[in-house]
């Protein structure tokens, strides 16, 4: 696979298959995300398509456990989901200076958000995943917000 903007900065593979028998692959790059299907012409190897949305560098990806919906978090403060790793099914705006990184509760019901100022935000389920066209929505409409009260030092 070739022909990325730039440095490859974060991988993340679906635990859920596609109809092919095999995991999705996504890359982030610069702003963009590609994601990689395994053709089911095995002579055609992998296939990739280009996710656009995000503004400024993709921070984090990540597959919400044992589907194929896909979180990206970046720069820019917004945390989209992808529909099947395909559509854009909500953008969402959160952190005022961008998000670092992204992890999905290991049952999926749950989306935690790393802000660079140190907050956490956490969406639930009933709120984080939408089949429907895209919508804009602040995180603080539907999340947890975590803000250490004292520094904590290691």
């Amino acid at each position: 696979m070739r022909g990325f903007p730039g440095k490859i900065s974060h991988l993340a593979w679906s635990q859920a298959l596609t109809k092919t028998g095999a995991p999705l692959l996504a890359s982030a790059s610069a702003e963009c995300i590609i994601v990689s299907e395994k053709h089911p012409d095995v002579s055609r190897a992998w296939e990739g398509r280009v996710l656009e949305r995000h503004t400024e560098v993709v921070q984090a990806i990540t597959f919400q456990p044992n589907t194929l919906l896909l979180a990206s978090a970046s720069e820019d403060g917004w945390v989209c989901l992808w529909h099947k790793a395909t559509r854009l099914a909500q953008h969402l705006k959160g952190s005022p200076d961008s998000f670092s990184c992204l992890a999905w509760h290991p049952q999926g019901h749950q989306l935690a958000a790393g802000g660079n100022n140190g907050e956490i935000l956490i969406g639930r389920q009933a709120n984080v995943v939408k089949d429907s066209v895209a919508v804009e929505r602040n995180l603080a409409d539907f999340l947890l917000a975590i803000m250490p009260s004292k520094t904590v030092s290691f």
